[in-house]
Protein backbone atom coordinates (compact mmCIF):
# COMPACT_ATOMS: atom_id res chain seq x y z
CA UNK A 1 0.00 0.00 0.00
CA UNK A 2 1.31 4.07 -1.00
CA UNK A 3 2.29 5.40 2.39
CA UNK A 4 2.95 9.18 1.83
CA UNK A 5 3.39 10.96 4.99
CA UNK A 6 4.61 14.29 3.53
CA UNK A 7 1.45 14.27 1.65
CA UNK A 8 -1.10 13.49 4.40
CA UNK A 9 0.63 15.75 6.59
CA UNK A 10 0.30 18.54 3.72
CA UNK A 11 -3.31 17.83 3.74
CA UNK A 12 -3.73 19.01 7.03
CA UNK A 13 -1.75 22.32 6.74
CA UNK A 14 -3.62 23.29 3.97
CA UNK A 15 -6.11 25.28 6.68
CA UNK A 16 -2.88 26.51 8.34
CA UNK A 17 -2.87 30.74 7.47
CA UNK A 18 0.08 32.53 8.39
CA UNK A 19 0.02 35.65 9.80
CA UNK A 20 2.14 38.68 8.65
CA UNK A 21 4.73 38.08 11.08
CA UNK A 22 4.60 34.60 10.87
CA UNK A 23 5.53 35.32 6.87
CA UNK A 24 8.53 37.95 8.15
CA UNK A 25 10.24 35.55 10.80
CA UNK A 26 10.62 32.79 8.24
CA UNK A 27 11.94 34.62 5.20
CA UNK A 28 14.10 36.12 7.59
CA UNK A 29 15.33 32.30 8.72
CA UNK A 30 15.29 31.27 5.49
CA UNK A 31 17.54 33.99 4.24
CA UNK A 32 20.19 34.19 7.00
CA UNK A 33 20.56 30.12 7.31
CA UNK A 34 24.27 29.75 5.99
CA UNK A 35 23.56 25.55 5.18
CA UNK A 36 21.08 22.88 6.21
CA UNK A 37 22.24 20.89 9.05
CA UNK A 38 22.93 17.05 7.98
CA UNK A 39 19.72 15.63 9.56
CA UNK A 40 16.80 17.87 9.83
CA UNK A 41 13.11 17.64 11.72
CA UNK A 42 10.85 16.44 9.40
CA UNK A 43 8.30 18.13 11.10
CA UNK A 44 9.51 21.79 11.43
CA UNK A 45 11.27 21.36 8.11
CA UNK A 46 7.85 20.90 6.23
CA UNK A 47 6.54 24.13 8.22
CA UNK A 48 9.89 25.68 6.35
CA UNK A 49 9.47 24.64 3.17
CA UNK A 50 6.02 25.67 2.85
CA UNK A 51 6.30 28.45 4.32
CA UNK A 52 9.38 28.74 1.30
CA UNK A 53 6.91 27.98 -1.49
CA UNK A 54 4.07 30.43 -0.17
CA UNK A 55 7.01 33.30 0.69
CA UNK A 56 10.42 33.39 -0.62
CA UNK A 57 8.42 32.56 -4.06
CA UNK A 58 7.33 35.76 -3.87
CA UNK A 59 10.57 37.65 -3.13
CA UNK A 60 13.07 36.74 -5.67
CA UNK A 61 13.86 39.28 -8.71
CA UNK A 62 12.66 42.72 -9.13
CA UNK A 63 12.69 43.32 -12.85
CA UNK A 64 9.22 44.13 -14.09
CA UNK A 65 7.34 43.16 -17.73
CA UNK A 66 4.11 44.56 -17.74
CA UNK A 67 2.57 41.19 -19.46
CA UNK A 68 2.53 39.17 -16.30
CA UNK A 69 0.48 39.11 -13.46
CA UNK A 70 2.37 41.05 -10.52
CA UNK A 71 2.79 38.10 -8.50
CA UNK A 72 3.61 35.65 -11.15
CA UNK A 73 6.70 37.96 -12.01
CA UNK A 74 7.94 38.20 -8.90
CA UNK A 75 7.46 34.50 -7.93
CA UNK A 76 9.43 33.24 -10.64
CA UNK A 77 11.68 36.87 -12.32
CA UNK A 78 11.78 35.22 -15.69
CA UNK A 79 13.83 36.54 -18.30
CA UNK A 80 11.60 37.25 -21.99
CA UNK A 81 13.12 34.40 -23.38
CA UNK A 82 11.96 31.90 -20.49
CA UNK A 83 8.71 33.81 -20.73
CA UNK A 84 8.18 33.18 -24.13
CA UNK A 85 9.18 29.71 -24.04
CA UNK A 86 6.69 29.08 -21.20
CA UNK A 87 4.49 30.60 -23.14
CA UNK A 88 4.98 28.48 -26.33
CA UNK A 89 4.84 25.24 -24.44
CA UNK A 90 1.90 26.51 -22.44
CA UNK A 91 3.17 25.99 -18.87
CA UNK A 92 2.21 29.81 -18.95
CA UNK A 93 -1.12 30.79 -19.85
CA UNK A 94 -2.78 34.95 -20.03
CA UNK A 95 -6.43 33.99 -18.94
CA UNK A 96 -7.16 37.84 -18.76
CA UNK A 97 -6.30 37.71 -22.91
CA UNK A 98 -8.39 35.04 -23.48
CA UNK A 99 -11.81 37.28 -21.25
CA UNK A 100 -13.13 38.36 -24.71
CA UNK A 101 -12.49 35.28 -26.57
CA UNK A 102 -13.61 32.43 -24.16
CA UNK A 103 -14.90 29.17 -25.16
CA UNK A 104 -18.53 28.19 -24.74
CA UNK A 105 -19.29 28.08 -20.74
CA UNK A 106 -16.22 29.50 -19.84
CA UNK A 107 -15.67 32.08 -16.97
CA UNK A 108 -12.82 33.99 -16.29
CA UNK A 109 -14.29 37.33 -14.77
CA UNK A 110 -17.00 37.83 -12.81
CA UNK A 111 -18.65 40.55 -10.57
CA UNK A 112 -20.61 41.11 -7.42
CA UNK A 113 -20.86 44.00 -4.59
CA UNK A 114 -18.99 46.03 -6.85
CA UNK A 115 -16.06 43.67 -6.93
CA UNK A 116 -14.54 42.17 -9.75
CA UNK A 117 -12.35 39.07 -9.81
CA UNK A 118 -10.54 37.88 -13.00
CA UNK A 119 -8.63 35.00 -13.42
CA UNK A 120 -5.33 36.56 -15.25
CA UNK A 121 -2.62 33.71 -15.99
CA UNK A 122 -2.37 30.01 -15.32
CA UNK A 123 1.27 27.78 -14.72
CA UNK A 124 0.28 24.43 -14.53
CA UNK A 125 2.34 21.34 -15.81
CA UNK A 126 0.68 17.62 -14.76
CA UNK A 127 1.87 18.18 -11.32
CA UNK A 128 0.42 21.04 -9.94
CA UNK A 129 -1.33 24.51 -11.09
CA UNK A 130 -0.16 28.19 -9.76
CA UNK A 131 -3.22 30.26 -10.76
CA UNK A 132 -3.22 33.97 -10.33
CA UNK A 133 -6.30 36.73 -9.66
CA UNK A 134 -6.74 39.69 -9.78
CA UNK A 135 -9.31 41.56 -7.71
CA UNK A 136 -10.99 45.24 -8.14
CA UNK A 137 -13.26 47.37 -6.12
CA UNK A 138 -12.20 46.44 -3.10
CA UNK A 139 -11.26 49.36 -0.22
CA UNK A 140 -8.47 47.62 1.83
CA UNK A 141 -8.36 48.98 5.26
CA UNK A 142 -5.44 50.80 6.03
CA UNK A 143 -2.88 48.52 7.89
CA UNK A 144 -4.81 45.41 7.63
CA UNK A 145 -3.42 42.31 5.14
CA UNK A 146 -6.46 41.35 2.51
CA UNK A 147 -8.05 37.92 3.04
CA UNK A 148 -9.99 35.84 0.66
CA UNK A 149 -12.49 33.42 1.15
CA UNK A 150 -13.40 30.51 -0.47
CA UNK A 151 -14.36 26.75 0.26
CA UNK A 152 -12.07 23.93 -0.72
CA UNK A 153 -15.39 22.04 -1.34
CA UNK A 154 -16.39 24.30 -4.33
CA UNK A 155 -12.93 24.16 -6.04
CA UNK A 156 -12.85 21.53 -8.71
CA UNK A 157 -11.56 19.41 -11.59
CA UNK A 158 -14.72 17.98 -13.82
CA UNK A 159 -16.74 18.97 -10.71
CA UNK A 160 -14.27 16.66 -8.74
CA UNK A 161 -12.87 17.92 -5.15
CA UNK A 162 -10.37 14.88 -5.55
CA UNK A 163 -7.98 16.19 -7.49
CA UNK A 164 -5.41 18.00 -4.77
CA UNK A 165 -2.63 16.66 -2.63
CA UNK A 166 -2.23 20.33 -1.64
CA UNK A 167 -3.89 23.79 -1.82
CA UNK A 168 -3.61 27.34 -0.30
CA UNK A 169 -3.63 30.81 -1.30
CA UNK A 170 -2.36 34.14 -0.27
CA UNK A 171 -2.56 37.75 -1.45
CA UNK A 172 0.94 39.43 -3.33
CA UNK A 173 2.05 41.75 -0.92
CA UNK A 174 4.16 44.37 -3.44
CA UNK A 175 7.65 42.95 -2.43
CA UNK A 176 10.82 41.29 -4.06
CA UNK A 177 14.60 41.01 -3.80
CA UNK A 178 16.67 43.41 -6.16
CA UNK A 179 20.14 41.80 -7.89
CA UNK A 180 21.55 42.34 -4.15
CA UNK A 181 19.29 40.49 -2.46
CA UNK A 182 18.14 43.15 -0.72
CA UNK A 183 14.27 43.25 0.36
CA UNK A 184 12.62 45.85 -1.63
CA UNK A 185 9.35 47.27 -3.06
CA UNK A 186 8.72 45.87 -6.67
CA UNK A 187 7.26 49.41 -7.36
CA UNK A 188 10.36 51.26 -6.86
CA UNK A 189 12.82 48.91 -5.83
CA UNK A 190 13.11 50.94 -2.31
CA UNK A 191 13.86 49.08 0.36
CA UNK A 192 11.11 47.94 3.17
CA UNK A 193 9.56 50.33 5.50
CA UNK A 194 9.03 48.74 8.76
CA UNK A 195 6.47 50.05 11.11
CA UNK A 196 6.85 51.91 14.86
CA UNK A 197 4.35 48.89 16.27
CA UNK A 198 5.58 46.69 19.13
CA UNK A 199 6.17 44.04 16.33
CA UNK A 200 8.21 46.06 13.75
CA UNK A 201 5.69 44.54 10.92
CA UNK A 202 6.57 45.34 7.61
CA UNK A 203 5.13 47.76 5.54
CA UNK A 204 3.72 45.76 2.48
CA UNK A 205 2.57 47.51 -0.64
CA UNK A 206 -0.33 45.27 -1.32
CA UNK A 207 -2.40 47.46 -3.48
CA UNK A 208 -0.89 48.24 -6.98
CA UNK A 209 -1.42 52.01 -8.18
CA UNK A 210 -4.43 50.64 -10.02
CA UNK A 211 -6.31 50.33 -6.89
CA UNK A 212 -5.96 46.40 -7.92
CA UNK A 213 -4.81 43.34 -5.68
CA UNK A 214 -3.28 39.83 -7.10
CA UNK A 215 -4.30 36.26 -5.18
CA UNK A 216 -2.16 32.95 -6.04
CA UNK A 217 -3.64 30.08 -5.64
CA UNK A 218 -1.16 27.08 -5.36
CA UNK A 219 -2.51 23.06 -5.82
CA UNK A 220 -0.21 20.14 -5.81
CA UNK A 221 -2.40 17.26 -8.10
CA UNK A 222 -2.79 14.09 -6.53
CA UNK A 223 -0.26 11.37 -7.43
CA UNK A 224 -2.09 8.98 -8.93
CA UNK A 225 -1.23 9.20 -12.63
CA UNK A 226 -4.03 10.96 -13.92
CA UNK A 227 -3.80 14.00 -16.23
CA UNK A 228 -5.50 17.12 -15.34
CA UNK A 229 -5.14 18.80 -18.45
CA UNK A 230 -7.88 19.60 -20.65
CA UNK A 231 -10.36 19.64 -17.86
CA UNK A 232 -12.58 22.12 -16.47
CA UNK A 233 -11.28 23.61 -13.13
CA UNK A 234 -14.19 25.58 -11.21
CA UNK A 235 -13.68 27.92 -8.57
CA UNK A 236 -16.33 29.79 -6.01
CA UNK A 237 -15.24 32.93 -3.71
CA UNK A 238 -17.99 33.96 -1.71
CA UNK A 239 -15.83 36.76 0.09
CA UNK A 240 -13.01 39.02 0.84
CA UNK A 241 -11.58 40.74 3.87
CA UNK A 242 -8.91 41.35 6.31
CA UNK A 243 -6.65 39.01 8.04
CA UNK A 244 -6.18 38.71 11.80
CA UNK A 245 -5.52 41.87 13.71
CA UNK A 246 -1.41 42.12 14.45
CA UNK A 247 -1.36 39.19 17.35
CA UNK A 248 -4.57 38.30 16.87
CA UNK A 249 -6.09 34.35 15.25
CA UNK A 250 -9.40 35.41 13.19
CA UNK A 251 -9.74 36.77 9.95
CA UNK A 252 -12.64 38.79 9.19
CA UNK A 253 -14.80 38.51 5.82
CA UNK A 254 -15.48 42.30 5.30
CA UNK A 255 -17.59 41.85 1.91
CA UNK A 256 -19.96 38.73 0.87
CA UNK A 257 -20.84 38.07 -2.02
CA UNK A 258 -20.67 35.16 -5.06
CA UNK A 259 -17.94 34.89 -7.73
CA UNK A 260 -18.05 31.17 -9.95
CA UNK A 261 -15.33 31.00 -12.12
CA UNK A 262 -14.01 28.36 -14.80
CA UNK A 263 -12.56 27.23 -17.31
CA UNK A 264 -10.36 24.50 -19.30
CA UNK A 265 -7.41 24.12 -17.46
CA UNK A 266 -4.16 23.99 -19.59
CA UNK A 267 -0.51 23.50 -19.48
CA UNK A 268 3.07 21.95 -20.22
CA UNK A 269 2.87 18.15 -20.54
CA UNK A 270 5.90 17.25 -19.30
CA UNK A 271 6.25 14.05 -21.12
CA UNK A 272 6.69 16.28 -23.85
CA UNK A 273 8.66 19.37 -22.01
CA UNK A 274 11.07 17.81 -19.43
CA UNK A 275 14.47 16.18 -19.46
CA UNK A 276 15.02 12.41 -18.52
CA UNK A 277 18.24 10.85 -16.89
CA UNK A 278 18.93 7.68 -15.60
CA UNK A 279 22.17 8.23 -13.81
CA UNK A 280 22.70 4.85 -11.00
CA UNK A 281 25.01 7.29 -9.65
CA UNK A 282 25.86 7.82 -5.67
CA UNK A 283 25.14 11.39 -4.67
CA UNK A 284 28.67 11.57 -2.98
CA UNK A 285 29.47 9.05 -0.19
CA UNK A 286 25.52 9.33 0.75
CA UNK A 287 24.87 5.50 0.21
CA UNK A 288 21.62 7.27 -1.61
CA UNK A 289 21.86 6.80 -5.75
CA UNK A 290 19.39 8.78 -7.57
CA UNK A 291 18.11 5.77 -10.14
CA UNK A 292 16.39 8.12 -12.55
CA UNK A 293 15.05 11.80 -12.31
CA UNK A 294 12.61 14.00 -14.63
CA UNK A 295 13.42 17.42 -14.58
CA UNK A 296 10.74 20.00 -16.32
CA UNK A 297 10.12 23.52 -16.76
CA UNK A 298 8.76 23.79 -12.75
CA UNK A 299 8.39 20.52 -11.43
CA UNK A 300 11.37 17.43 -11.11
CA UNK A 301 10.62 13.88 -9.98
CA UNK A 302 13.41 11.79 -8.87
CA UNK A 303 13.85 7.99 -8.02
CA UNK A 304 16.26 7.70 -4.97
CA UNK A 305 17.76 3.90 -3.60
CA UNK A 306 19.33 3.61 -0.38
CA UNK A 307 22.00 0.94 0.23
CA UNK A 308 21.05 1.01 3.88
CA UNK A 309 17.89 1.15 5.92
CA UNK A 310 16.65 4.43 7.85
CA UNK A 311 13.52 4.39 9.86
CA UNK A 312 13.98 8.93 9.56
CA UNK A 313 10.61 8.86 7.19
CA UNK A 314 8.38 7.01 9.59
CA UNK A 315 9.20 10.63 11.91
CA UNK A 316 8.71 12.77 9.36
CA UNK A 317 11.88 13.75 8.15
CA UNK A 318 13.04 14.73 4.61
CA UNK A 319 15.71 12.52 2.94
CA UNK A 320 19.21 13.59 2.92
CA UNK A 321 20.85 14.89 1.43
CA UNK A 322 18.59 16.86 -0.48
CA UNK A 323 18.31 18.31 -3.94
CA UNK A 324 18.66 21.74 -3.23
CA UNK A 325 19.24 23.55 -7.00
CA UNK A 326 19.15 23.18 -10.73
CA UNK A 327 22.99 24.12 -12.14
CA UNK A 328 22.54 25.60 -15.48
CA UNK A 329 25.45 25.56 -18.12
CA UNK A 330 25.24 29.45 -17.70
CA UNK A 331 26.39 29.16 -14.22
CA UNK A 332 22.91 30.44 -13.25
CA UNK A 333 21.08 28.23 -10.75
CA UNK A 334 17.53 27.99 -10.04
CA UNK A 335 16.34 26.45 -6.26
CA UNK A 336 13.71 23.86 -5.41
CA UNK A 337 11.99 22.60 -2.83
CA UNK A 338 10.26 18.78 -2.08
CA UNK A 339 6.70 18.87 -1.98
CA UNK A 340 6.27 14.69 -1.76
CA UNK A 341 7.73 11.88 -0.79
CA UNK A 342 6.62 8.35 -1.34
CA UNK A 343 7.79 5.54 0.90
CA UNK A 344 5.46 3.15 -1.25
CA UNK A 345 8.87 0.92 -2.07
CA UNK A 346 11.10 1.45 0.69
CA UNK A 347 10.35 -1.48 2.95
CA UNK A 348 10.98 -3.93 0.43
CA UNK A 349 13.32 -1.82 -2.28
CA UNK A 350 14.76 0.85 -0.09
CA UNK A 351 13.18 3.36 -3.15
CA UNK A 352 11.80 7.12 -2.35
CA UNK A 353 10.20 8.85 -5.15
CA UNK A 354 10.65 12.94 -4.33
CA UNK A 355 8.64 15.52 -6.11
CA UNK A 356 10.05 19.04 -6.14
CA UNK A 357 9.02 22.30 -7.08
CA UNK A 358 11.16 25.26 -8.27
CA UNK A 359 9.80 28.66 -6.29
CA UNK A 360 12.84 31.21 -7.63
CA UNK A 361 12.80 30.31 -11.28
CA UNK A 362 11.54 28.87 -14.12
CA UNK A 363 13.98 26.39 -16.19
CA UNK A 364 15.16 26.41 -19.70
CA UNK A 365 15.05 22.43 -20.11
CA UNK A 366 17.61 22.74 -23.17
CA UNK A 367 20.33 24.54 -20.76
CA UNK A 368 20.08 22.14 -18.00
CA UNK A 369 23.60 21.62 -16.95
CA UNK A 370 23.37 19.51 -13.62
CA UNK A 371 21.29 18.27 -10.06
CA UNK A 372 23.14 20.01 -6.51
CA UNK A 373 22.93 18.25 -3.85
CA UNK A 374 23.13 20.08 -0.46
CA UNK A 375 26.96 18.72 1.39
CA UNK A 376 27.31 21.28 3.87
CA UNK A 377 29.40 24.52 3.92
CA UNK A 378 33.27 25.31 4.04
CA UNK A 379 35.22 28.28 4.56
CA UNK A 380 36.12 29.90 1.61
CA UNK A 381 39.34 31.17 0.62
CA UNK A 382 38.08 34.69 1.50
CA UNK A 383 37.42 33.05 4.91
CA UNK A 384 33.66 33.24 4.22
CA UNK A 385 31.85 30.34 4.62
CA UNK A 386 29.79 28.97 1.26
CA UNK A 387 27.11 26.48 0.91
CA UNK A 388 28.94 23.25 -0.85
CA UNK A 389 27.59 20.77 -3.12
CA UNK A 390 27.45 17.17 -4.94
CA UNK A 391 26.96 17.54 -8.16
CA UNK A 392 24.91 14.46 -10.42
CA UNK A 393 25.21 15.57 -14.05
CA UNK A 394 22.69 16.04 -16.55
CA UNK A 395 23.04 14.58 -19.54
Amino acid sequence: MKHNVKAELRQSMDAIHFSVEDKERMVEFLLSAEAAPKKRSGKKLLLITLAATLVVGALTGAAVFTRWSRSAQAAYNPPQQIKEQAEKTGLSVMLENKTKETNPGEVLSATDQGITITAVQSIVDNYGADLFFRIEGFTLPEGRAPEMFWDRDRVTIDGSTEFHDSMTGWFYDGTTRNEAGEWVYASNGLPVKFGNDKYQSAIYQWVADDGSLEYQMAIRFQDNGESYLGKEFAIHFDGIGVGAEKGGIMEEPLVSGSWDLHWTLTGADNAENSVTITPNMEIGDSGLTLLEAEIGQKTIRAVYQSDHDWDGWKQLEFLSPGLYQIRMKDGSTVQVVPTQEDYARWETERICEVTYETFDGILDVSQLDSLAYDKGSEIGADGQRIHTFDYIPIQ
